[in-house]
């Protein structure tokens, strides 16, 4: 079947209401589309859109911490936060160079510079932090990116969204038979970006993220112990309403000659996720707490909960 049969009436009247409220937020100032995004994501909290998960992960990694008042206060943050990032997203195609010198920095570019002399690419695994979309911008700034992106089930709003995402120079592979795709970015010593936080459900390997086990994609860890690329986290941080800080992390230690790739992959993903901690407790108001990040729990506490 083509690509082109998939598409239903339903998909061309969501795909018109995109484009018409993507209208909607260009023709905005800036700093008015993005308190709009702002104002959607509080009004989600107030309705009580995945509020009782939200709030039961902050309270799970966060109640011995902070007060019931400051709990709820970031995650009503994070509501907004989410709101801003969608509004900027779509007013990508008014970003042009001069916006991105003007509001978003690179910190750790060393870290890049020194993957790609390597001539082995690089794997750049990024967390739902900030506006994590902005890391498109790195292929304006002359970096060689290609994104891992998940596909939605409206393909043209799926287009829509990689054409946002590769305005600014940078390649798109599928998540969907993606191997090949991976390893040839990473054989054209191209940085492959991808996010990697969201549970994995029984696909994934089980590492510590804020003091749980949570199931873990191993696709990083696994093509990083393949390939011999540098492993990098990053994060987009957030400052005030209208800056950006692309953080690009050291590369995480590879394991030992000899390591099994099981082993390796368990390595890196536990290595990239602490890098990912160590930002989110600082700004836990930034972090996307929607996601349901420890629905699929280990087996061993699955089978000790029934007896």
């Amino acid at each position: 079947m083509s690509e082109e049969r998939k598409i239903t009436f339903a998909h061309r009247l969501e795909y018109a209401a995109t484009r018409a409220a993507q209208g909607v937020i260009c023709a905005l100032p800036a700093g008015a589309a993005r308190e709009l995004g702002a104002s959607l994501g509080d009004a989600a909290f107030s309705l009580g859109i995945r509020r009782k998960v939200v709030l039961g992960h902050l309270e799970r990694i966060f109640g011995d911490e902070y007060s019931e008042a400051e709990l709820e206060r970031i995650a009503r943050e994070s509501y907004r936060n989410f709101g801003r990032l969608t509004f900027e997203f779509g007013r990508f195609t008014r970003l042009d160079e001069r916006a991105i010198e003007r509001t978003i920095t690179l910190t750790g570019a060393e870290h890049l510079r020194d993957a790609l002399d390597g001539g082995k690419g690089a794997i750049l695994v990024a967390g739902h932090l900030g506006n994590w979309e902005v890391a498109a911008t790195l292929a304006a700034q002359g970096y060689p990116v290609t994104f891992l992106v998940g596909e939605q089930h409206n393909i043209l709003v799926d287009r829509l969204m990689n054409r946002l995402r590769t305005r600014f120079g940078a390649r798109i592979v599928p998540v969907t038979g993606s191997l090949m795709g991976i390893l040839r970015a990473l054989r054209g010593n191209r940085i492959v970006a991808m996010l990697s936080d969201q549970d994995a459900g029984t696909n994934g390997i089980f590492v510590d993220f804020l003091g749980l086990p949570a199931s873990t994609p191993y696709g990083p860890g696994r093509f990083a112990a393949r390939t011999g690329a540098p492993l990098l986290p990053g994060l987009a941080v957030r400052h005030g309403r209208s800056k950006h800080e692309l953080v690009i992390c050291p590369p995480v230690a590879p394991p030992p000659e000899g390591t099994s790739p099981e082993e390796a992959a368990q390595s890196y993903t536990q290595g990239y996720t602490a890098a990912f901690e160590r930002f989110i407790r600082e700004r836990p108001e930034q972090y996307f707490w929607m996601h349901r990040r420890w629905k699929t729990r280990p087996l061993t506490e699955t089978t000790d909960a029934g007896r």
